[in-house]
Order: structure tokens, then sequence, then C-alpha cells
């Protein structure tokens, strides 16, 4: 199957459609596997009709060993024959589900990829990961043994035809109980939807305060508040196993009562039907393989319910994956974008750009230009906005009004694969895989060369953290790079970018977390690299940024002050204040 499946045209309210659509690459198997199950279906109806012709013979006086062992053969052939069939049938119809589930997961994982920062800042991982795993494994379910055994419910419609051909009388009698059966059903179905979409959804939640409380477990065991959390997860999951113990409720319910019915329209049948063949108006043999017909009736009126089950948690599950597979990214190329643009000189330009979260103003008419090889520092106080300025012009974001440059052309004009190629971006939290030292260098740029990550490694000044791990550039880090300190986890995050040689480099406070001496040391490395490139530095700390060729001052979204270090010291404004601030508590930290 193709992964690039398109999914605009499907929606969360019709998830069978979705089942279908996804699923059109294995209608073959899905075929077969009918054909297969009509087979064996037609074989085990055949059995009460041996039986039938053994009894039959057996009331005429007429049998005979080599009829009985031809009959006996018969009967161990049919299930044997009809064995084989399932075992066909399963693996096809269940083999074909599995490719489902691999194409379907894909689809999905591929989707969150392409999404954008919004949606995960509207939906939290844990209810992400809920629909990738559960809601995933319950739409897996309706199309492998849900569908198997509807298809073998097929019998039900020929086993109805042939009691009719043996005693219609009987099988009127036998369906009495299907209209009380039919509405059970009815009400137990919009029950269990109902309460199905309660149990995923409160899953959801489960599994977002789990993964919450592992990602923070630091957090929770230095503040001490790991009883309070064992409480709230105790919490939802009481809630979860109670709404689950309702849909197990409901269910448990209807098999009793389905196969209650049953069994009480089969005694019904062995009275009435005793007393035809006492009165001689059915034989024996027509009796017996009438009863016959009646047990194999039974399984799949019980399955029914079952069934019934895997296909409302089938819906349920697939309208909550839709709703993230429909889901348009925000940030995307579009109509406007121009599919000749492959590489960028690097100059940025920002013209009368505002944008606000939730409403909320957070940048107001932002205007700057940016040549190429220049550095520019950002500094604020917290809340300004110079993250966000960095955001925008990652494009993580589009602005709400005005708009970004790059090279003179609107950012909306160039392809995000190339845009995001010539950025290399240090972001506050830096973020690593748990994988080796080497793959996360080489993120950006899975073919750099070794002296490609040496260099990357002297400028970030991680050559001497590498030297000391006996491993070196295959050293595995573990879960986000817990094994390195603060400092060591920024410096790798500056190596990563610098080893893709980007034309925009993006530094959102990366030095805030090592020492002086080792800021400045990478400060004067970092210069020859940004003479051949456009930088954007925030910081926090002044010392970060005096030597950038220009320095723009941010506060409550606007430009306030702008210009060199020795400019803006001079000027007595904002960052003269933010200045001596920080000389004078580093006086207080070396007294």
């Amino acid at each position: 199957m193709n992964e690039h499946v398109r999914v605009a045209s499907l929606a969360p309210n019709k998830p069978f459609r979705a089942f279908l659509h996804f699923n059109r690459p294995y209608a073959r198997a899905y075929i077969i596997g009918a054909a297969v199950g009509l087979f064996f279906v037609t074989i085990d109806l055949c059995m009460p009709m041996v039986v039938r012709a053994v009894v039959q013979r057996f009331e005429n006086r007429s049998l005979d060993f080599r009829f009985l062992l031809f009959s006996f053969a018969l009967l161990l052939i049919i299930p044997v024959c009809s064995g084989l069939a399932r075992f066909v049938q399963r693996m096809l119809i269940i083999k074909a589900s599995r490719k489902f589930e691999y194409d379907l997961r894909n689809v999905y994982y591929r989707k969150i990829q392409h999404l954008s920062q919004e949606f995960f800042h509207s939906l939290r991982t844990g209810d992400i990961m809920a629909r990738a795993t559960n809601d995933l494994n319950f739409v897996r379910m309706f199309v492998g043994p849900g569908v198997m055994n509807t298809v073998n419910m097929v019998r039900l419609p020929f086993t109805l035809a042939a009691m009719t051909y043996l005693s219609p009388k009987l099988t009127g009698i036998a369906l009495i109980p299907l209209p009380f059966i039919s509405l059970v059903v009815y009400f137990f179905m919009m029950y269990m939807h109902r309460q199905s979409k309660r149990v995923q959804e409160q899953f959801s939640t489960v599994s977002a305060r789990a993964q919450e409380n592992l990602a923070g477990a630091r957090v929770v065991q230095a503040y001490g508040i790991a009883d309070r959390e064992i409480r709230d997860f105790r919490n939802e999951s009481r809630k979860y196993m109670r709404a689950s113990l309702k849909l197990t409720l409901i269910m448990a319910l209807a098999w009793p009562l389905i196969g209650t019915t049953i069994g009480a329209s089969a005694l019904i049948i062995l009275w009435t039907g005793g007393g035809m063949v006492i009165s001689q108006t059915l034989s024996l043999a027509d009796l017996s393989a009438f009863i016959v017909y009646l047990v194999m009736l039974t399984w799949p009126l019980a399955e029914f319910g079952w069934v019934l089950t895997l296909y409302q948690r089938g819906a349920v599950s697939m309208s909550r994956i839709l709703e993230i597979l429909t889901r348009e990214p925000a940030i995307c190329d579009s109509d406007r974008t121009d599919p000749g643009i492959e590489s960028l000189a690097g100059a940025v330009g920002f013209h009368g750009v505002s944008f606000a979260y939730n409403g909320q103003p957070v940048l107001k008419d932002i205007s700057v230009e940016i040549p190429v090889g220049q550095t520019v520092a950002i500094v604020g106080p917290t809340g300004s906005g110079k993250s966000t300025l960095l955001s925008l012009l990652a494009r993580e974001y589009d602005p709400q009004d005005g708009w970004i440059a790059v090279d003179g052309r609107d950012i909306r004009d160039v392809p995000l694969r190339v845009l995001r190629r010539h950025i290399g971006c240090v972001p506050q939290d830096p973020f690593l895989f748990s994988d080796s030292i080497r793959a996360n260098l080489t993120l950006g740029c899975p073919g750099a060369s070794p002296e490609d990550l040496d260099w990357a490694c002297e400028i970030a000044q991680f050559n001497d953290t590498l030297q000391g791990l006996s491993n070196g550039y295959d050293t595995l880090l573990g879960e986000r790079g817990i094994n390195l300190s603060g400092g060591q986890k920024q410096r790798l995050t500056i190596a990563r970018a610098l080893v893709c040689k980007p034309r925009i480099l993006i530094l959102d406070d990366a030095l805030s977390s090592v020492d002086t001496h080792t800021e400045e040391e990478i400060l004067r490395r970092l210069k020859d690299v940004m003479r051949e490139r456009t930088s954007v530095i925030v910081s926090h700390r002044i010392s970060t940024v005096s030597h950038a060729d220009r320095i723009l001052v941010l506060d409550d979204g606007e430009i306030v002050e702008e210009g060199t270090h020795e400019e803006l010291v001079e000027r007595g404004g904002l960052y003269a204040d933010m200045h001596r601030r920080q000389l004078l508590e580093k006086e207080i930290e070396e007294a």
C-alpha cells in the first residue's frame, strides 16, 4: 500500500468508509478469505444431513455396516476439511488485518510528524499515544476477527433454510425469540457505542497522566509529591476501571441473554418436535437433523454480541484516529510555494510582523532587516516575545499580520523542506534522542563526514567531553540525554546545528547552562562561522550578545532599542539597565 494515503476525503463520523479506503489494497485477501469461509460453512451444513441419513436407515431397519462406516468417514472428513478451510481463512484475513494495521500505524505516525506546533499544544502526548496503541489495536480487531466472524455468520440464513426444509413449523417456533434478540442487540449497540467512547477517552487521560509523570519524574521526586501523584493516578485509573466494567457488564449480559433465549427455544423445539414424532407428523431423522442445525445456530447467534462489540469499539477507535488523520497542518506548503527554490543565501527580513497566542498579543509590528553574514542578538525581559520571533523565522507558526522574507521572498514561497534544511536551530530545551552521540549529531545531516563532526564538536567545545567517553561518538545516551549534564547537552545541540552547515543559525538561549569561560570559547570560535551565515542569537546574558553586530531589545512585543553593545550601554535605556544588573550580580558572586 502506498504510504502517502490521501485521507482528505475521509471524515471522523464515517469510520466505515475509512475501513474500506485503507483495506482496498487487501480486498483480494478478504474476498478469498470470505469465499473459503463460505466453503467451510457449506461443508458444515452437510453434517446434519449425514446424521439424518443414518437415522433414516435406522428407522427403515436398512442400516448396514458399510453405510455406517461410510457415514462415519464423512463425519470425520467434514470437520477436517472445515478445519483446514478455517485455517486458510484465518491466515488470509488476519494477515490482511495485520498489514492494514502496519499501514495505518505508519500513516498515523507520518501525519503526526507533519502536524504543526499548535497541534501538540492542543492535545496531550498521552492521548496521541493512546490513539496509536489502544485505538489502533481495536481497529485491527475490527477488520481481523470482526470481519472473519461476520463471514462465519453467513451460516445463519443457510441454516435457517435447511431447518425450514426439514420442518417449517419447528423453524417458525425457533424464530419466535429472534425479535427479542434483535431488540436486545439494538439497545446493547447504542449503549456500547457510547460507553466504548467513554472508555477510550478515559484511557487517553490515564495514558497522558502516566506519560507526564514519567517525563517529570525528577520534578515529582524533588518536590516530594509522589504520594499525591500516585493518588491522582489511582483516581483516574479507577474512573477507567469503572467505565470498562460498565462496558464489560453489558457485554457479559448480552451473551447469557442470547444463550438463555436460544436454550429456551431448544427446549420448546424438543417438546414440540417430540410430540410431532409421536404423532408421526415428523420423522425421527428430520428431528435429529433439525436439532443438530439448531445447535449449529447457537454459536453464531451467541457470537453476534461479541462481533457487535468489536464493531462498536472499532468504529469509535477509527473515528478517534481519523480526528488526527483528517487534521490539516497549520504550516504547510501551499499553491503559492515555489518548488523551483532549492537553495538559500540566508538574508532575513521581518516586515510589520505581529503575532498573538490565543488572542493575546506577543509581537507587535516588528520590522528588521538582517543581511547575510550579520549576527543579530535579541534581548529583553521574560515574555517579551524573543523565542516567538525565532519560532516565526523557523516557520513553526505564521504571523497574523505582516510577512517574513528570506532572500527578499516571502518565507511562505519557500518549500518547508528547503527552508528547514537551511536553518540550524538550537532551542532552549536541548532535546536529545535515546541513541548514540553520532546519531544525534547527524540528525539533520545523515551524510556528514567524520571531519564535519570533529569540526562541529571543536567549535561547540564538546570534544573534551567526547575524549572522556570510552566509546566516543558511539556512546549511547539515555532518555533525553540524561547521562550528560545540562551544559554538555547544550554544547552537543550546538554541534548538531553546526554539522549541517546551515545558512541561517538560530541560537535560542543556547549557552545558558555553560560556564562563563566555556561560553567565551564557544563564542570566539563561532565568530568565524557566523561571518559566513546569518545568525540570530537570543540570550538573557549580556556577555553572550555583546559581540553581536547588532542588538535588538524587545519589551512587551515591540523593539524598543537597537544598536551595538557600546551604543546601547551609552544610551542608558533598558539594555543598559540589564547590563548594570548583571555586572552587579557578577561582582556579588565573585565577592
